[in-house]
């Protein structure tokens, strides 16, 4: 089979589509499918493009429109030599994916790993935050300023062959506000092979978060939580990652008088992330809705403890120990006490570890295929 993936991001960038875009690509080669990746990137190459095992090209991002116009030219001068596409994004690389594709004849597929009109566009916009379910709920997506994206983004997916989630809870979503029906679940991987090396030693008193610094993490309520909690003497908190919203956030840190007790480090690799985070007490994820976050099964392969938001979509959210209300400075900085407590940590580490899921990049690799088969 002859597949062209269509990506927003790509490694070294984080990010879900990314990491997921260069698994995927791999496996399908190693199966001794024809992969071809289109993605954005800020350069036009990195050091280690000419040894993957498949065709990569970076369309390097400049003007939005321009972005778009070359991704589809792109796109369109690839489709009549592939069987099938693949767009891991909806609407930037997403949509001039679709019209190509539609324009050549040939089938595409969309898979949806998040929302672009709530995350990007209505959080990022400086409207006051809350849960993606609230959104859609409200009405909010139908709003004039809104409408517009909403019917785009809602030609690209009713008219893809099959539109894949990774959360039940999400699908279930779309297919009312979107109207679809041609959908399909593949839950995200956890990784193994990012972790065999890796060896939890005794907890230290440094409580964690890695990811990108936007407003649908929420790490301000974080910050201010950690402010408020009464935390014995000698625990801080650590921000791995980079994105545009961490002058804010290392300027609020200051203004709360935590410029001792947060400190903010740069993105690095997963296997070097995981390796520098697996003694820490726990990791913190505080996001407003984060449907099927990779940081949670990571930890989760490393023993880590995780504090994982109430508003998540993972399908072992009824087997996690402990959940944070992300509207609540009061209850994150009760729950980070919690864990600053021994006897209480020893049991919500017990019941972390105790969590069975395996999904493997296989498992993945092969529910794809019998997608993209039946296409």
């Amino acid at each position: 089979m002859r597949i062209l993936i269509v990506s927003g991001i790509f490694s070294p960038e984080a990010g879900g589509p990314a990491t997921y875009a260069s698994h995927l690509a791999a496996k399908l080669s190693e199966r001794g499918h024809q992969v071809s990746v289109l993605a954005f990137s800020d350069r036009k190459r990195y050091e280690g493009d000419e040894h993957l095992p498949f065709r990569l090209a970076r369309i390097v991002r400049g003007n939005k429109l321009l972005n778009r116009l070359r991704m589809f030219g792109a796109v369109l001068r690839r489709a009549r030599r592939s069987d099938l596409i693949y767009t891991l994004d909806w609407f930037a690389a997403g949509l001039p994916a679709a019209l190509a594709a539609k324009l050549c004849g040939i089938p595409y597929v969309v898979r949806v790993g998040g929302d672009y009109l709530w995350e990007q566009r209505y959080l990022e916009s400086g409207e006051t935050p809350m849960p993606l379910a609230d959104f859609y709920e409200q009405g909010i997506h139908r709003r004039f300023s809104y409408r517009p994206f909403f019917l785009v983004i809602r030609w690209v997916l009713s008219n893809a062959a099959r539109v894949i989630f990774n959360s039940d809870r999400q699908r279930t979503l779309y297919e009312k506000e979107y109207g679809l029906s041609r959908t399909s679940v593949i839950h995200n991987a956890i990784p193994r092979g990012e972790t065999a090396h890796i060896a939890r030693g005794a907890s230290t008193k440094e409580l964690v978060f890695w990811g990108r610094f936007i407003v649908m993490k929420n790490l301000d309520t974080l910050l201010r939580a950690f402010a408020q909690a009464r935390l014995p003497d000698g625990y801080t908190l650590t921000l791995i990652g980079d994105g545009p919203r961490k002058g804010e956030l290392a300027a609020l840190a200051k203004g709360l008088g935590l410029a001792d007790r947060v400190a903010f480090v740069p993105s690095m690799p997963l296997r070097d992330v995981l390796e520098r985070v697996k003694n820490c007490r726990a990791f913190i994820l505080p996001s407003w809705t984060d449907i099927s976050p990779n940081q949670v099964y990571e930890a989760l392969a490393i023993s880590l403890p995780a504090l994982v938001t109430s508003e998540n979509y993972l399908p072992i959210k009824d087997r996690l120990p402990v959940e944070i209300d992300p509207r609540s400075v009061e209850d994150i900085a009760r729950k980070l006490e919690m864990i600053a407590d021994d006897a209480s940590y020893a049991d919500f580490s017990k019941r972390w570890n105790s969590i069975a899921f395996t999904h493997s990049w296989d498992d993945v690799l092969e529910e794809h295929l019998k997608v993209f088969s039946s296409i």
